[in-house]
């Protein structure tokens, strides 16, 4: 289905974008449409499906048509992996990847390919992520905004810039040689995958560790669509935690002692600092649970088999 040749080199260089879903026709489908929409002319659009149904392939039926829909189904599990498999696919060194339920607007692919082309040695681009509206009485979307476009040089920066939560992976793009000189992108990592989360900070710790750059810029902004209510944004929270902190172990194991400094940075600002917020309030600090998914995706991150060549983790044998 849907499966078509490269679109024709132009002017402007070849840009693959990448949406990962699972069950989701009902949004991906707006998504799809988006990015179809983009007014950038020359790119190719992968969807990697992991859904367990067939109904996400039809919901994109109607953009079959559609010589730049390229889309690729398949039995893998987890965001990582689906995000692994899509940067091995892409035809282009720029790849832009985004969250099947987002809103793209028409100049985000220009927009994150100049980011790109500006600074050579940068091999991830973040841009904003806005909340769609919601009502934040019952919950919340996650997002990121930052005031000023910021060019991370180094561990240091990436701390300055706010360490993991300087992006999301809805709002993101990679110079793929780069990327994959790295070791590509973890696919134990993020949701659905053994530590489920983390994957967008372990590539951009990654990339720094070896010396290249990262970009966040506010020109562009994705629209998020991915509401959660309070109760599932606590586990939301400790999800990222774990994902993140077994990354840490991970690249601790593999030598990076220089990372322990940036770990204690990420320990501050998610367990100390917002404790210290709610005693000076005299309130209960909410993250216990947080500091129990921390010590154990770092445990686990740092017992993990490891491949050391591409570190990244290898729990078990990869079909």
């Amino acid at each position: 289905m849907m499966m078509s040749t490269a679109p024709a080199a132009g002017s402007t260089p070849l840009v693959s974008a990448v949406i990962c879903t699972r069950n989701r026709g009902d949004s991906v489908s707006g998504t799809v449409e988006t990015l179809l929409a983009n007014t950038y002319p020359n790119f190719e659009l992968l969807v990697i499906d992991q859904s367990s149904d067939n109904r996400t392939a039809q919901a994109l039926a109607p953009f079959s048509g559609d010589a730049r829909l390229r889309y690729i189904q398949t039995s893998t599990k987890g965001v990582g992996l689906a995000r692994n498999i899509g940067l091995n696919e892409a035809r282009a060194e720029f790849v832009l990847m985004t969250d099947d339920d987002c809103i793209i607007p028409a100049d985000w692919m220009t927009q994150m390919v100049t980011a790109l082309q500006q600074f050579p040695d940068v091999a991830v681009v973040f841009c904003d992520v806005l909340a769609a509206p919601h009502d934040p009485r019952a919950g919340f979307v996650p997002a990121t905004m930052v005031r000023e476009n910021r060019l991370i040089t180094g561990l240091w920066s990436w701390c300055a810039a706010g360490a993991s939560d300087v992006g999301l992976g809805a709002g993101m793009a990679l110079r793929r040689s780069l990327v994959q000189s790295v070791g590509g992108i973890d696919a134990y990592l993020g949701s659905g995958g053994h530590f489920r989360s983390g994957w967008e900070t372990d590539v951009a710790l990654r990339v720094l560790l070896h010396g290249y750059q990262i970009y966040r810029t506010n020109r562009v902004s994705v629209l998020h669509y991915g509401f959660r209510t309070h109760e599932q944004g606590r586990t939301l929270i400790r999800r990222y935690t774990f994902g993140t902190a077994a990354a840490y172990g991970k690249l601790f194991r593999c030598g990076y002692r220089r990372l322990f400094p940036v770990f204690l940075f990420e320990i501050w600002k998610t367990l100390l600092k917002p404790t210290a917020k709610h005693l000076l309030r005299l309130r209960k600090p909410p993250v216990l649970g947080r500091a129990v998914s921390l010590l154990q995706g770092f445990s686990q991150g740092w017992r993990a088999r490891i491949d050391r060549t591409r570190e990244v983790f290898q729990i078990q044998a990869t079909s």
